[in-house]
């Protein structure tokens, strides 16, 4: 039994070390869980504490986001209607303007129809001008070429006679 007992000692010394180790260790994992916890209720307590600050912060943080989306829908609203204002007012401006340009284009229909006959007509009278030119100038010239003619066969004859004259 003595040697039992010794054994038994000396095993229990050789299982002390590691066992008080592993003793420590649970003994402070246990310790600072427990701490962490106690950290963390205390922080849940300290939050539901401050939940109505928190509540009326976000209902503060709520208003202040409701009236900068009010203010920004009237302006878009404000901005909506200048368009639309503007686009009426271009539309209007841009049928007149189509008006304007049809009645344009008739007229410049008819000018372009009423030069196309002033051409004809000029290009009439001119040539209605070149011919009476070329029938004067033909004219005068059988005038001229008749007043010639007679000329030179009186002087023929002017010269038959006279030099028959001195023949007889």
């Amino acid at each position: 039994m003595n040697i039992t007992i010794r054994t038994l000692a000396s095993a229990a010394r050789r299982l002390r070390t590691p066992l008080i180790v592993a003793a420590c260790a649970v003994i402070l994992l246990a310790h600072s869980s427990t701490e962490a916890a106690a950290a963390t209720m205390y922080d849940r307590f300290k939050d539901i504490y401050e939940v109505p600050d928190k509540v009326d912060e976000l209902k503060s943080q709520y208003r202040e986001k409701q009236q900068e989306l009010e203010a920004q829908t009237e302006e878009l609203n404000r901005r909506t209607e200048e368009m639309r204002s503007q686009t009426e007012k271009y539309l209007a401006e841009t049928q007149a303007l189509s008006q304007r340009n049809e009645a344009l284009t008739e007229q410049n229909e008819t000018l372009s129809a009423q030069l196309a006959d002033m051409t004809k007509r000029q290009e009439a009278r001119t040539a209605l001008t070149r011919r009476v030119a070329y029938s004067v100038a033909v004219v005068l010239g059988m005038g001229l070429l008749y007043m010639l003619t007679i000329r030179l066969w009186r002087y023929s004859v002017w010269r038959r006679q006279r030099s028959d004259g001195w023949r007889s």
